[in-house]
């Protein structure tokens, strides 16, 4: 069992308010911590998620415009379609600060801004832990915006973009 230290008390007083806002913003409303699971829960799914589903894994890359194509979010249902848990939504930050739990891939606005966070990088993970949809959005080198799209596991890795 994990339980944190000082040190991760502090990372989560230090990231909570950045990290709201960014669930805020995916979300369409304003989150609050009382919303968050714990810490320990998050480190719990970490690791629990690293064996779930590795072995199936797809990924493509996309210009981050197309994010808000009707393309993208026919695919977003085709995941919602292929397993329709709940979704836990992780950011660089979940870790210090705990997972916030969605209803499905529908709760999530993906017309989320290229500068969401620093690290430009998003999961969403259903409850089951057994799918996973990693978006890693970067600069080109020629340039331009991209995001990288990996969706992991048995049934959303079988999803066609």
């Amino acid at each position: 069992m994990f339980t944190p230290s000082p040190y991760f008390r502090l990372r989560q007083k230090l990231h909570l308010k950045q990290y709201l806002a960014e669930l805020s913003v995916l979300t369409g409303h304003p989150v609050s911590a009382d919303e968050l699971g714990s810490i320990e829960q998050a480190a719990a799914m970490r690791l629990a998620a690293k064996g779930e589903g590795s072995q199936y894994s797809v990924r493509l890359e996309i210009k981050f415009a197309d994010i808000s194509s009707v393309r993208f979010s026919k695919f977003l249902q085709r995941l919602s379609d292929a397993n329709p848990s709940n979704i836990y939504v992780w950011t660089p930050r979940t870790i210090d600060c705990g997972a916030l739990l969605v209803p499905s891939l529908d709760a999530i606005k993906f017309d989320f801004d290229f500068t969401i966070n620093d690290e430009g990088i998003l999961a969403f993970t259903t409850r089951d832990l057994r799918d996973c949809l990693l978006l890693d959005f970067s600069i080109a080198t020629t340039g331009g915006q991209v995001m990288t799209v990996e969706t992991r596991g048995a049934n959303w890795s079988k999803t066609v973009y």
